[in-house]
C-alpha cells in the first residue's frame, strides 16, 4: 500500500471517529441537561431545550386531484413457439460423447 492511501486512510479514520465522538458528546449533554430555579416555566432560554422540542421544516408541495379516464383494456397476445431466426446447422455443437 502506498504511504499516501495510508495517510488519506488514517484522515478519514480520525475524523469518522471525532465526528462519532461529538455526536455522542452532544447526546450526552442533551440527556444530562437539568434547570434550577426557574426550569417550570415555559419561557426559559436553553438552547438545547429548543432544539429539542423543535421539530424539522417541512414544505407542503401541490398535490393535484387525481383524474380518472377510461380506457382500452389491451390484451396480450399468445406466444408462438415457432422461431422465425434463420439457425445455421452449420455452428451448432453436438453433444460430447462419453
Amino acid at each position: 500500500m502506498s504511504p499516501h492511501k495510508t495517510r488519506v486512510s488514517a484522515r478519514s479514520g480520525a475524523l469518522s471517529l471525532l465526528c462519532v465522538l461529538l455526536v455522542l458528546l452532544a447526546a450526552v449533554a442533551q440527556v444530562n441537561h437539568v434547570h434550577t430555579g426557574k426550569s417550570n416555566s415555559p419561557n426559559h432560554e436553553c438552547s438545547v431545550c429548543s432544539v429539542a422540542h423543535s421539530t424539522a421544516l417541512t414544505r407542503t408541495t401541490h398535490q393535484p386531484v387525481p383524474v380518472f379516464v377510461r380506457s382500452a383494456l389491451a390484451l396480450r397476445q399468445k406466444a408462438f413457439s415457432m422461431s422465425f431466426l434463420f439457425v445455421s446447422p452449420l455452428y451448432i455443437r453436438p453433444p460430447p460423447s462419453v
